[in-house]
């Protein structure tokens, strides 16, 4: 393991269709990953999206995000240690209002209490 894998995971999505897709940060943030736990998301084309997380939450992803997403035999896989990040468009990392606004309802649900 080098120290690369042991503090992030790239990760490569391939058959989605990006364009109808949900964006990345809304897909990951509706399966449960926190945005603390995702690094860069890079846009390779059309079909094909590279992003990092953290290892915690690799297998997460890898299970579940192809729910999310649209397109016909959408796979994910890590990328191999010796690969580079591709390069792409970057994709903001910013939550829609509806998804921000569903999770506030669920803090406030739940009786999470926010200071300050």
């Amino acid at each position: 393991m080098t120290a690369e894998e042991e503090y992030c995971t790239v990760v490569r999505c391939e058959n989605v269709n990006v364009a109808s897709s949900n964006t990345f940060p809304n897909a990951l943030a509706s399966i449960g990953v926190h945005l603390d736990n995702v690094g860069d998301i890079v846009i390779e084309d059309s079909n094909t999206v590279c992003f990092v997380v953290t290892p915690e939450v690799t297998k997460q992803c890898l299970r579940l995000l192809s729910k999310e997403l649209v397109g016909t035999g959408v796979s994910l896989s890590v990328v191999d240690s010796h690969e580079f990040m591709p390069h792409g468009e970057m994709q903001e990392m910013k939550l829609s209002r509806v998804l921000e606004r569903q999770m506030e309802r669920k803090k406030l649900d739940a009786g999470y209490v926010q200071f300050g």
